[in-house]
């Protein structure tokens, strides 16, 4: 409407805005409703010795601490700090020490952390110290019972 805002004054522009907007409802008051409006569903109340769900690395640090009280862990653990070298290397989610030496690390991965070239080799490191690495998938279950036999295989 460039052109014609050029050509129509202020006035025109007022009347022809009026005009669209009454032909279209806008600037309309809202309709009232003719029903009274059905009460708000309340959520649901839970239980009171409900526990949410808990992500992997809760699971992960609640199983580590209780179950295997020997061993030590680290979070999020880069492979150059365990002498790897080489860039774009994907940290270990978890790296479980006994006696200051790694015994096993632990990924995390989503749908396409495999695929990815940091998690490959973060994989061949780990393969040539001899460690196992095992992963934990986000999108899977990982019932607390799982996770212990897992890390009983390993450990």
């Amino acid at each position: 409407m460039g052109l014609l805002d050029r050509f129509l004054g202020d006035i025109a522009r007022k009347s022809l805005r009026d005009a669209i907007d009454s032909a279209t409802g806008r600037n309309a008051p809202p309709p009232m409703p003719t029903a009274p409006l059905p009460q708000q569903q309340s959520q649901t109340t839970l239980p009171a010795d409900y526990v949410p769900d808990l992500d992997i690395e809760q699971k992960l640090d609640k199983i580590l601490s209780t179950q295997f009280p020997a061993y030590g862990f680290g979070k999020e653990v880069p492979p150059t700090t365990l002498g790897a070298v080489g860039a774009n290397m994907m940290p270990y989610t978890y790296v479980v020490y006994l006696k200051g030496q790694p015994k096993l690390f632990i990924m995390r991965c989503w749908s396409n952390t495999c695929a990815s070239r940091g998690y490959r080799f973060s994989k061949e490191f780990a393969a040539s110290q001899g460690i196992p690495l095992i992963n934990f998938l986000e999108s899977l279950p990982n019932e607390e019972s799982y996770i212990i036999d897992r890390l009983h295989q390993y450990l």
